[in-house]
């Protein structure tokens, strides 16, 4: 066999996945040729153009995530423990580098558009030209960190193949991205979120075809710039049936209003980026990609988890901007036990199934060490969830102010924590930090909130729930040692434990209704 002959087992698995790859560039070029004509004439008033540009972008987030977990599955096998950690240093890098050149602009974007539909084909052209300008100017500093990560991070020649690629792909991206906002500032934000299903498609298949032919990390990373290509061509096509025309020309002047305008967005961007991945940076220099790579596999998870309070809060938050006072608070507490009590559930699960989701996703090789990490990463849950709400309630309470010092705080002791942690006990001290770092942000968002509404009674949202998960999870202990098959029955009793204890009420049950997004009567309208 050749170095690039076909690794992957059979070679039904190789033309399975060129006809994946095949039926998704049909699919992208197909949809973005004939648009969403037939999706437009269904939302043919606001209520269900909300539904629509809510629904699809939610089930092709869900869809997206199943499948980069099935390529994880994939990859992690043929990478192993070291190829992992190469291509975690890449993705994290390309992150930051892409956070960096979006400054912030599609959201701007979206919001001119919104307002007023003409600037659509001006704002394409000036907010491409501003990314690839801050592109341009940040490639020396990327150079710089991968000539230098190569002497002191321990930086692999293969990563520092892979995030050049990944640079590269930033190019394709910038256009794509700046197309995106015009769809979501004219209310068709369908149209782009079936368009990244196929794209993920194809940079799947793609990414298996490099994998199977043994290219490793860099084939991974080629394969995301041919996604990104495509993804730009077919935005592209999309764009020019909404007959928008596209002005290449950006001032001195446009080019300050646009730094000027969009630099907290940025900021905000970079602390929420930087708040999270942090530590990638650190284990790398600290303790090596075989580190990293454990560390990472670990965290494929939990990085799941945010898609749970996210879409729940963005239901909620409506609500929370139209009360104040006692209303505000109540409709805060309730929306904040809820999420607690489904993130305890989730600890629950993880804490029990941990070896079982490690040995699914990488295999033997990532065992016990990630699933020893999962356990502990996965104590974030709760409070995430909790600070998510907390959040936009601070939002709706007008001190969102308070956000960006909070999140710089819980940065700052993210940084300095992982460098003491890292350095003296490895990577499992970066997921103690991770739990740690989110009570932090809660103690800053605490105190801003509690000084607009007043005192929470923070007993029913936080000890009671631990309470009934923790009697849950010692029973679960004690069936798991007596067969697996009984742990399933763990998450019983804490359902009737939860309504035992009366820490979800009836009432409280049908509260949270109104919360919820109403598909069917909102269809009606």
């Amino acid at each position: 066999m050749t170095e690039f002959g076909w690794t992957l087992g059979s070679d039904a698995i190789r033309w399975s996945m060129i006809g994946l790859l095949c039926g998704g560039l049909l699919g992208l070029f197909g949809f973005a040729s004939v648009g969403s004509a037939g999706i437009d004439r269904i939302v043919d008033n606001q209520l269900r153009r909300i539904v629509a540009n809510s629904a699809t972008p939610l089930a092709a987030q869900l869809l997206n995530r199943a499948v980069d977990l099935v390529f994880a599955a994939i990859a992690l096998r043929l990478l192993g423990v070291e190829g992992n950690g190469q291509y975690a240093i890449a993705t994290v890098t390309w992150l930051y580098l892409k956070t960096f050149s979006d400054f912030g602009l599609s959201i701007l974007a979206a919001r001119e558009v919104a307002r007023d539909p003409a600037q659509a084909g001006p704002l394409v052209g000036s907010t491409t030209l501003f990314r690839l300008l801050v592109l341009a100017l940040s490639l020396p500093f990327v150079v710089l960190f991968v000539l230098l990560g190569q002497r002191w991070l321990s930086l692999s020649s293969t990563s520092a193949i892979a995030i050049l690629l990944l640079t590269l792909s930033i190019v394709p991206a910038s256009y794509s991205e700046a197309v995106n906002a015009i769809f979501t500032g004219t209310e068709r934000m369908h149209l782009p979120a079936v368009l990244t299903v196929f794209t993920n498609l194809i940079r799947f298949a793609t990414g298996v075809l490099a994998l199977g032919h043994g290219l490793g990390v860099p084939g991974i990373a080629g394969a995301a710039v041919t996604a990104a290509l495509c993804n730009a061509f077919a935005f592209h096509v999309a764009l020019k049936r909404q007959h928008v025309r596209i002005q290449w020309l950006v001032t001195a002047s446009e080019l300050r209003r646009l730094a000027q305008t969009a630099w907290p967005l940025l900021l905000n961007g970079l602390l929420i980026t930087l708040f999270f991945r942090v530590d990638t940076f650190i284990i790398q220099a600290l303790s090596g990609s075989h580190a990293l790579g454990i560390y990472d596999a670990a965290y494929k998870l939990p990085n799941l988890l945010p898609l749970i309070p996210s879409y729940f809060v963005l239901a909620v938050f409506p609500l929370l901007s139209r009360q104040s006072g006692s209303d505000l608070r109540r409709t805060y507490e309730l929306a904040a036990k809820f999420l607690i009590v489904v993130s305890w559930l989730v600890v629950l699960v993880t804490l029990l199934a941990a070896p079982l989701f490690i040995r699914l996703l990488g295999g033997h090789a990532f065992l016990p060490a990630a699933a020893e990490t999962l356990r502990i990463l996965i104590w974030f849950a709760p409070l995430h969830f909790l600070n998510g709400i907390t959040q936009y309630a601070v939002i709706a309470t007008d001190r969102q102010r308070d956000i960006a010092p909070a999140y710089a705080t819980a940065t700052a002791f993210n940084i300095v924590a992982n460098l003491l942690g890292v350095s003296l006990f490895g990577y499992t001290a970066a997921a103690v930090v991770t739990v740690l770092t989110e009570v932090v942000l809660f103690l800053f968002l605490r105190g801003s909130l509690e000084r607009s509404l007043g005192r929470i009674d923070w007993s029913p949202l936080l000890w009671k729930p631990f309470l009934v998960f923790l009697c849950a999870l010692l029973l679960g202990v004690l069936l798991t040692r007596i067969s697996f098959l009984l742990s399933p029955l763990t998450v019983l009793v804490y359902v009737f434990g939860l309504l035992l204890t009366r820490t979800v009420l009836p009432h409280e049950l049908a509260l949270l209704a109104p919360l919820l997004p109403k598909s069917k009567s909102l269809h009606r309208g």
